[in-house]
């Protein structure tokens, strides 16, 4: 089979190094969140459930399951094992089972806290062992490109999901607020 030599400023080289990246990044933060979550027993998917309803507030089961993009079945079974652990409240609609509101307990935002610092601090280091213009670069084509990835897309929503901030600079949320702007 002939190797084919792609080009440093073409697409494809760019699309290989994207997905490297966000490999890296994912594997590198869940083996840092897994050796904190190991003494709590908490698997990748209830963590992920956890910091979802610790960054967005209270929450029925069917916006989980929207936001973490699994069904609503799963997101209740999730929200039963937190529940079970003492990590969240399910606070039920005495009409409808399925309008229940869900909220870290004082346990889970701990955990959740202490999982998104130690995050943080391995991304930190990584970027800040960068000199001062690769970080610059870095941040600069990082909001270049989802600047011109989301701005066609027609439900942004999805990623403002994942943070839960409200940072005026976020390039998602200025996409967001243009998309929004124009629907209006």
């Amino acid at each position: 089979m002939e190797r084919v030599e792609i080009a440093r400023d073409s697409a494809e080289y760019a699309e290989v190094i994207a997905e490297v990246f966000v490999e890296t990044v994912e594997k590198s933060a869940k083996a840092v969140r897994h050796r904190d979550r190991a003494r709590e027993e908490i698997t990748p998917a209830l963590g992920e459930c956890l910091q979802y309803i610790y960054l967005h507030g209270a929450a029925p089961v069917r916006e989980i399951a929207w936001g973490l993009e699994i069904s609503v079945s799963a997101a209740s079974q999730l929200v039963d094992r937190l529940v079970k652990k003492a990590l969240a409240t399910r606070r039920e609609n005495e009409s409808d089972r399925r309008l229940a509101v869900v909220d870290p307990t004082d346990a889970g935002r701990s955990i959740v806290k202490r999982m998104r610092r130690l995050t943080s601090e391995w991304f930190a280091s990584v970027v800040e062992a960068m000199p001062k213009q690769e970080r610059q670069a870095f941040m600069e084509g990082i909001e270049g490109f989802l600047s011109v990835a989301l701005a066609n897309q027609d439900n942004i929503d999805w990623a403002c999901t994942r943070c839960g901030e409200n940072a005026s600079f976020c390039v998602v949320r200025k996409i967001k607020q243009e998309r929004d702007k124009g629907c209006g």
